[in-house]
């Protein structure tokens, strides 16, 4: 019995530049746990990865934010569709273009604080991690991050405990080292997720 049905899991990718790994891997297991799974972007273009993927986000992430407060009607590239009710998880995937495009973008903020107040699951892997710190979210709180000169000002100002394990689980709060560990974090997110009230 897939742990996930009924659930609807948002994944958050850079316009460009995002983590291979990072992303495919956990939709992979979040589909065949049985959730519906959402990718979601600043652009609705096709994001080029960092090796050779590529990637066509399913919706834009203002309309994930409309898609908190119940159905809505999305239309994009593909048509018009409806995004049905709650993200019960979010996770943001890490690449180069993460710290480019999304630790500063206010509706990744909005949408993650949002998420987390709403006993949602949250989670983010590698170079992604600082958007919880932007958020809010990771002050006081043991987290596993990508360790570099770029990360680790972003994580010292967020008030983030660093450790060196490659994943770390605070209540509903779920961070990972890098694509080694995508894995991993993606059972963790299962884990989490499946506890989650359906909505």
């Amino acid at each position: 019995m897939p742990r996930l049905e009924g659930k609807n899991i948002l994944m958050i990718i850079p316009k460009d530049y995002y983590e291979e790994d990072q992303l495919e891997i956990p939709k992979k297991i979040f589909k065949e746990e049985g959730a519906q799974v959402f990718v979601a972007s600043t652009k609705l273009k096709e994001a080029v990865g960092m090796k050779s993927g590529r990637h066509m986000p399913d919706l834009l992430i203002v309309d994930a934010i409309e898609g908190i407060t119940g159905d809505s009607y999305v239309t994009s590239a593909k048509g018009t569709r409806q995004i049905k009710g709650v993200f019960h998880g979010t996770v943001v995937v890490g690449g180069t273009g993460t710290r480019k495009y999304l630790w500063k973008e206010k509706l990744v903020r909005l949408l993650l604080t949002d998420r987390f107040r709403a006993r949602m699951v949250v989670g983010a892997i590698g170079t992604a991690v600082p958007c919880l710190g932007e958020a809010g979210l990771l002050e006081n709180i043991e987290v596993a991050a990508e360790q570099n000169k770029h990360t680790l000002p972003e994580l010292d100002q967020a008030a983030a405990i660093l450790v060196d394990d490659d994943l770390c689980v605070h209540d509903r709060l779920i961070t990972a080292r890098d694509s080694s560990v995508a894995e991993k974090f993606a059972w963790a997110m299962v884990d989490a997720v499946a506890q989650t009230a359906i909505k």
